[in-house]
């Protein structure tokens, strides 16, 4: 067990208000906390029910409106390319990009920060968008990185000048996914199996501005969140030595391979890790939302147009679900632990139903995979790791996180 963290003032009065107050309460005159499980799944549910996509923007020119689009519809989509995708070449596939993203920085004085931000967009990006140019690839992953950069407060510069720079990265990073759709709905480029291929078929009901913004919530979404976990899972493993020895006795005899199939089978001390690491550390931090349509939240009514703020890191450090929430320890997710999570809807680090993140399932296994390489392949040094800190941004990441990697 670690000597618990503590927050900043900020979330520090949450967490004191909300174990106060039952997991609901006005933040401001604008703006409700649902930090109670249950209440944060109904709210939600209810939030997405029925949401739709945004009209084409030609439609919006000619003031009329376009073909109406769920965005259910776009999650069955992705979840069924997910399904597909859901197999041991995939990811062993996915393992090889991650490691040959490491072996590029291997050395001294790393920051493993980026290097785990860098070692997950590799990973990812062909599940995303696959059989891209070098060119195209590396535009990609400048725009992500560049956005990655202001999420954990690392930019790099201010005024007119970089603000226009980010603007025509961003900019041409578009381009890249227009030409890749447009080609391949044109037979000018080979159809992928990835997320985005699926929305070729629909171009005609999108239209190329509204699949745009399809491929970019995907593009978008494996380039913070899973480098925050993945930089999560080396902070705990340099900072947990006696779990890392653990690790390393257990994925020294598992094959990688199976971890798709069962996770929990293939490697379940990992997978206990990987699930307390993204308890303690789930990106990201805070979920701002607006009331699409007034509801009852307990004894309060969210009107719509209100905001409301969702955090599964709040639902996991509950000293009300959760003994110890503070304490870094796998083996409260063991069976009949007394630590352990209250409920079900207590240990929410994808979200929740039916808006819950569709890539969880391989998100999960990509960590497991860092978790393989970093004990059977690399060797992790950080001096004086017990006095690296968590800093609370867009999710927590590691601050001043260097350290050694080498080939065991």
């Amino acid at each position: 067990m670690t000597t618990p963290h503590h927050p900043t003032d900020f979330l520090h009065d949450l967490r004191t208000r909300s174990a106060a107050e039952g997991g609901v309460f006005w933040i401001n005159d604008d703006l409700l906390a649902v930090f109670d499980p249950d209440a944060a799944r109904r709210v939600s549910g209810a939030n997405w029910q029925g949401l739709l996509m945004s009209d084409r923007f030609v439609d919006m020119l000619r003031r009329r409106r376009s073909t109406q689009i769920p965005w259910a519809r776009v999650r069955t989509e992705w979840r069924t390319q997910l399904h597909t995708l859901a197999t041991a070449e995939h990811h062993a596939n996915l393992i090889t990009r991650m490691e040959r993203a490491i072996d590029a920085r291997l050395g001294d004085d790393i920051d493993l920060v980026l290097l785990a931000q860098d070692a997950a967009v590799r990973a990812l990006l062909p599940v995303a968008l696959a059989g891209l140019t070098g060119r195209e690839s590396a535009w990609i992953v400048q725009d992500l990185d560049q956005k990655l950069m202001r999420l954990i407060d690392r930019p790099p510069g201010t005024g007119p000048r970089h603000q226009l720079h980010f603007a025509a990265v961003q900019f041409r990073a578009g381009l890249v996914v227009r030409r890749v759709l447009r080609e391949r709905a044109a037979g000018r480029r080979v159809r992928e199996c990835d997320l985005a291929d699926p929305f070729v078929d629909l171009l005609p009901e999108l239209g190329m501005d509204r699949a745009l913004d399809v491929v970019t919530a995907v593009l978008t979404a494996i380039a913070g969140p899973p480098g925050a976990a993945a930089a999560s899972v080396l902070y705990e493993l340099a900072r947990q030595p006696r779990w890392a020895r653990r690790l390393t006795v257990e994925l020294g005899d598992a094959d990688p391979d199976d971890f798709h199939a069962s996770p929990v089978k293939a490697a379940p001390l990992t997978h206990r890790f990987v699930k307390e690491v993204l308890r303690m550390w789930s990106p990201p931090l805070l979920l701002m939302r607006e009331a699409r349509t007034s509801f009852d939240v307990g004894s309060t009514t969210l009107e719509e147009g209100r905001g409301y703020v969702l955090s599964p890191h709040m639902i996991h450090r509950d000293p009300r679900f959760w003994r110890d929430a503070d304490v870094f320890d796998p083996d409260r997710f063991l069976p009949g632990a007394p630590h352990g999570p209250v409920g079900r809807g207590c240990y929410v680090p994808f979200g929740w139903a039916p808006k819950k993140c569709v890539g969880a399932d391989i998100g999960t296994v990509q960590l497991m995979a860092l978790c393989y390489l970093m004990c059977t392949r690399y060797r992790l040094v950080v001096p004086a790791a017990e006095q690296v800190t968590m800093a609370y941004r867009f999710a927590p990441v590691p601050q001043s996180f260097k350290g050694e990697l080498t080939l065991r």
